[in-house]
């Protein structure tokens, strides 16, 4: 005969909920804890003394684990204090409580001026003001020119610094961070020159090709984002070769950048491929020859099964005007049974 023996058990918390607990709005949480008693206890939770609805609560048998599941959290909604109250028909038990706490993601908000450029004359007032919200409070570091500059005055989330009448000494001398590089350009696809330019009062770049300057047109993009001056020119071919320049002027201070345009084509193979198989007598020479073109005349490489083939006595390397690389190999020996790769490159691909 057998029989079941039920061992009966007041609740009792083995793993208490944690007494703080941290969230980011708009996260998901799951307050947990661990309870042993016989027969299974009831749980009620509580946020803030206030009973919470069985909806997001739920049981994990394998675990003895009590949940509670807080969705897109957030401080107007879910902050405060939580607790839960274990009940079977031997007694009760409270847990711990839990102060959750919810942060929000810093939030900036530019009220003035409204446009990122502004251009003042001496004399005339300025203000830039900020509303900054955030939990907890952030710290808030405004600077000019790399160099931290202290707020006029704060006031709750809104913070102001203002000029009341702008004076030479606040003017920026002109500063390149970033100069014009000559660029290489695959024939028919566009290039682009950049430059970065710190001021104040806020440059003036005038774009040149061959002393012409240049405007906005189906061939030419001329854009200003903030410090950075772009100049792109579409569908490059060989007329747009040449230096460009850049003339930047801010009334104050004035300085050029130049750059070449390069246009290149790929390497291709000009001449009909060899055999894929050559064959060569052990003790005699032999070559092996590829003929390449390409816009600037590509470098050639030769490789030997995947890795870069040595020059020495044995193997030579000999390239004509007309774009041919030859392989010379003397006195060929088993060593040398293998794939043979002649890789062209040149500044727009290979």
């Amino acid at each position: 005969e057998t029989a079941r023996l039920d061992i009966l058990a007041a609740p009792l918390i083995t793993t208490q909920l944690p007494k703080q607990e941290e969230t980011v709005s708009g996260k998901d949480v799951t307050l947990r804890v661990v309870v042993r008693g016989s027969p299974r206890p009831e749980a009620q939770w509580f946020f803030n003394d206030t009973p919470i609805a069985p909806e997001n609560i739920s049981y994990d048998e394998e675990k003895s684990e009590y949940q509670l599941l807080l969705k897109n959290t957030s401080v107007a909604v879910n902050e405060g204090t939580y607790r839960v109250v274990l009940k079977n028909d031997l007694g009760e038990t409270e847990s711990t409580p839990c102060v959750l706490t919810v942060l929000e993601p810093v939030k900036l908000t530019k009220i003035a001026p409204t446009s990122d450029v502004v251009d003042l004359k001496v004399g005339e007032p300025f203000e830039i003001l900020f509303d900054v919200g955030g939990k907890e409070a952030p710290k808030v570091q405004l600077t000019k020119d790399g160099k931290e500059v202290k707020f006029s005055s704060v006031e709750g989330t809104r913070h102001v610094y203002s000029v009341p009448e702008v004076k030479p000494e606040h003017q920026a001398p002109l500063s390149v961070s970033q100069s014009l590089t000559d660029i290489n350009v695959l024939l028919g696809q566009p290039g682009t020159f950049n430059l970065t330019c710190d001021a104040f009062p806020t440059p003036k770049v005038t774009w040149l090709f061959n002393d012409t300057e240049l405007k906005n047109s189906p061939k030419h993009k001329i854009e200003s984002k903030q410090n950075v001056f772009s100049l792109t020119i579409n569908k490059c071919d060989h007329p747009d070769v040449g230096t460009y320049r850049a003339h930047i002027d801010n009334g104050i201070d004035k300085t050029e950048q130049t750059a070449k345009l390069h246009v290149g084509v790929k390497p291709k193979v000009e001449a009909a491929k060899p055999a894929n198989e050559q064959s060569a007598v052990i003790g005699q020479d032999t070559q092996i020859s590829w003929k390449f073109s390409g816009i600037e005349k590509p470098q050639v490489t030769w490789l030997f099964n995947g890795q870069p083939l040595p020059t020495n006595e044995r193997f030579q390397i000999n390239e004509t005007d007309d774009g041919t690389s030859t392989l010379s190999i003397r006195h060929a020996e088993l060593t040398d049974k293998g794939v043979y790769t002649a890789k062209a490159t040149n500044a727009v691909g290979e």
